[in-house]
Formats: C-alpha cells, sequence, structure tokens
C-alpha cells in the first residue's frame, strides 16, 4: 500500500484533508473481557474520518435505540498512536474498536495490540465470514494464522484521462483496456510533444516514490518484489526490479512526464488541466467532480505489462483492541457495519467501494446516477478485483523503505546515478537493517 498518510487520504478523500495530531480520550469499554456485551461501544478513528464514523454511530445507533457509540480522534504520527494504544492498555481504557490500515497492521500486532478475528469470522459470527471479504484486501490483515483487521474500503487505482486535451491536440487514440504501459508512454510523449510542453502528457506516477500503490504492482508485474517474504530479503534491484524502476522512472528521465517539482509540492495538475493523463485512486473521482465540472474527462483500467496488472491498492479497516472489554459488543457494531444493508448502506454515498464479495457485487455504490465518468463503474470493478496489494515487511524496517526509495529515485533524476547503482545501494541498505 501505499504509505501512512498518503494511503489514507486517498482512501478517504471526502472527508480526509490532512491529519491532525489530536490525541485520543480516554474512554473504554465494559463487560466482562468479551464475554458479555456492553451496550456502549468505544471507536478510536483517525481523526479525518472522526466525522464520517459519528455518522455512522448515529446510524447505527438509529437501528439500535438502547446503544451508544462513542468516536473519538487517534493520532496521526505512529509512534505516538503505538505508545497511546500501549498506555491505554496498561490503564484499562483502550477503545473497543480501533482504526487501522494495511502498513500498520503489522506493527500493531506484533506490539500485542490486535484482537484475533478469525475464529470469529470463519464460525460466521454475526453475519460475518473470512470467505465474505475480498480475498485480495482481507490478506493486508492476515499476519500468521491470524486476521486483525477487516479492510473497509477496498480502494483501488485507475487511469484518469482529459478527452479535451487529447482532442486539443489532435490525439485520437484514447486509453483502453487493452493498453499497455508502453500506450500509455508512446501517447503521453506525443501529447508533450504536440503542446510543446505546455502539457504534460502524463502525470509522473512514482511521484516521489513514497505512494506504494503507484509502483508496487509495476514492480510486480515485472516479475521482482519490493520484499521476498520466503527469502526474507529485500530483492527490488534484481534484473526484473531495474527493469520494472526503469519504466517507472522514464516519464522524468524523458522528459514527457510532469516534474518531480510537482511531486516533491504535492500538486495535481491534472485537476488543473497541466496533465492529460493520470494515475489516481477511485475516492479522486469526487475531486475531479467538483473541480472539472466542464471538462470531458473519464477512467480507464490501469495499463498492463505482459498481460499482468499493475492496478495498486490500499485500505484501512477496522480492528478490536486485545484489550478491549467489550469484545461482543465491538463485534455487534462491526456486523452492522460491513453488511451491504447496514453500515455499508450508510458509507456508500461517501465514496466506499465494500471490501466484501456482497458489497462489490450488490452495493448501492453501482446506483452512482452522475454521468461523469462514464467508464467508472466497469473500471472499478476490474481494479478492485485485480488490484496487487503488497507482501507485509517486517515491522521494525517497514517506515524505512519509503525513504530509501525516495532517496535512489532522487539519485537518478536529480544527480544523474544510474539506476542500477542508486537501487542497489537502497537495497543493500535495507537488508543491512534485517536482524
Amino acid at each position: 500500500m501505499v504509505t501512512n498518510s498518503r494511503i489514507i487520504r486517498g482512501t478517504a478523500l471526502l472527508t480526509v484533508g490532512t491529519f491532525a495530531a489530536i490525541g485520543l480520550t480516554a474512554c473504554g469499554g465494559g463487560g466482562g473481557g468479551g464475554e458479555s456485551t456492553d451496550k456502549t461501544i468505544t471507536i478510536g478513528m483517525n481523526s479525518g474520518l472522526v466525522p464520517t464514523f459519528e455518522g455512522y454511530a448515529e446510524a447505527f445507533e438509529a437501528e439500535n435505540p438502547d446503544w451508544t457509540v462513542e468516536v473519538s480522534a487517534v493520532p496521526d504520527a505512529q509512534p505516538d498512536y503505538i505508545q497511546q494504544l500501549v498506555t491505554q492498555g496498561l490503564s484499562a481504557t483502550t477503545p473497543d474498536i480501533i482504526f487501522n490500515y494495511d502498513t500498520l497492521n503489522q506493527t500493531l500486532a506484533g506490539n500485542k495490540l490486535l484482537f484475533d478475528m478469525k475464529p470469529w469470522l470463519d464460525e460466521g459470527k454475526g453475519g460475518l465470514t473470512t470467505d465474505g471479504f475480498l480475498e485480495n484486501f482481507l490478506d493486508q490483515y492476515r499476519v500468521g494464522d491470524t486476521i486483525t483487521g477487516m479492510p473497509v474500503s477496498a480502494d483501488s487505482g485507475m487511469l484518469f484521462y482529459n478527452a479535451d486535451i487529447f482532442a486539443q491536440y489532435g490525439i485520437t487514440d484514447l486509453p483502453t483496456a487493452e493498453w499497455t504501459m508502453e500506450d500509455v508512454y508512446r501517447v503521453a510523449a506525443e501529447i508533450t510533444d504536440a503542446s510543446g510542453g505546455a502539457v504534460y502528457g502524463l502525470g509522473t506516477p512514482i511521484g516521489d516514490s513514497t505512494a506504494y500503490f503507484t509502483f508496487y504492482p509495476v514492480v510486480k508485474a515485472f516479475g521482482s518484489n519490493i520484499y521476498d517474504p520466503e527469502t526474507k530479503k529485500f530483492i527490488f534491484a534484481n534484473d526484473q526490479g531495474l527493469e520494472a524502476w526503469t519504466t517507472l522512472l522514464a516519464p522524468y528521465t524523458e522528459g514527457f512526464g510532469s516534474p518531480y517539482s510537482a511531486a516533491a509540492d504535492g500538486l495535481n495538475l491534472f485537476i488543473g488541466g497541466q496533465t492529460a493523463m493520470t494515475v489516481g485512486a477511485r475516492p479522486n473521482v469526487a475531486n475531479y467532480r467538483d473541480g472539472m465540472p466542464d471538462v470531458d474527462w473519464n477512467v480507464q483500467e490501469m495499463p498492463k505489462v505482459d498481460g499482468n496488472s499493475t492496478t495498486g491498492g490500499g485500505s484501512y479497516s477496522l480492528s478490536i483492541s486485545e484489550k478491549s472489554t467489550n469484545k461482543e459488543g465491538a463485534w455487534e457494531f462491526l456486523s452492522w457495519f460491513y453488511a451491504t444493508d447496514g453500515g455499508m448502506k450508510a458509507a456508500e454515498p461517501n465514496g466506499v467501494v465494500p471490501a466484501t464479495k456482497d458489497g462489490l457485487e450488490n452495493g448501492t455504490w453501482k446506483d452512482d446516477s452522475n454521468p461523469v465518468p462514464s467508464n467508472l463503474i466497469p473500471v472499478t470493478e476490474y481494479a478492485v478485483e485485480n488490484a496487487i496489494l503488497p507482501d507485509a515487511i517486517p515491522d521494525d524496517v517497514q517506515p524505512k523503505v519509503a525513504p530509501a526509495l525516495t532517496k535512489a529515485l532522487e539519485q537518478v533524476i536529480l544527480e544523474g546515478q544510474s539506476v542500477k547503482d542508486a537501487y542497489t545501494a537502497a537495497q543493500d541498505e535495507l537488508n543491512g537493517l534485517l536482524g
């Protein structure tokens, strides 16, 4: 997945602007260690999602008037969040349900902060089942033989394109589901050349190399990986990996993509009409509908490499705290929340595509009456089902990966180092940190 703050912004664009580091109000559930059900449930939630989850709490309480759901904000920074959960566990004030996400899950589980949901999912408790979730997204929350989180939204990448820009520069070859990365690059270069550099054909997807969903699937499509769970080594600078990085950096090194300065400054050039194509997460649709009302734009499946998907994705999840004294009550809320006719019905107007098989097939998100972009429903279905999500990385090294990859990228595009030298050095550095 994508790195910490970026993935959450991508998966919750309609409610999250930027994270604020707000402390979690001390509040704990009651009951008997999960064996009885207290009618008060506490949720510790990312600050940007608090208003949204307060809405879900109200919807749950409306259907269950004898229940009370309290939502409080948690810190954005991983170390602060982990320390707070540890401290609350010692004082028996841990929230019953806690905010989690794919690249954080292993760290929280390693600190013994998460309840193993697998036995309850396997038995179908409350109607929730292991098989009911989309496997590629649920797998992000497996640690060994445990399941410590349930993904909320199946967010995935897609190719956005501005058809007006294509027409303006005489490009009639619009993206199709059969396009390869070579097709995207070819047309991007044509648009950049035809515009004399006034418009970039492509917003360079790799950005500053911190958003996993933009590069991880490409590395996998070329036959490499970031971290190999079998050898327990970083392998991204092998021959296939170097070919992938060379391809990923081509929009920068060959000049047909948006410049690195735009990525470093966090600029969105697509909404300003300065790029003809861009790769983004599905929640961007809401922003583009608001910001590009008079533009002919659409979405398409991500291009392929040797027939392999380059669609990335990520999710945030809900977990039950290992220290919660009201696990049964927490499960009652989660059973409602993940039901297609329950919480997911309340969530889908916010752009949530459920990470459940029933939600993907029968969710009300398919009832979107907005005709823009016209290709949204089939592209979303493809993207969710074909999203390539990253393998877990040892939690003590995981925070070092994005900085190492960013450094390698900058060494290539700013300092002129070879891809081989820069990425091999990054790989050696990370392997040196492994215990």
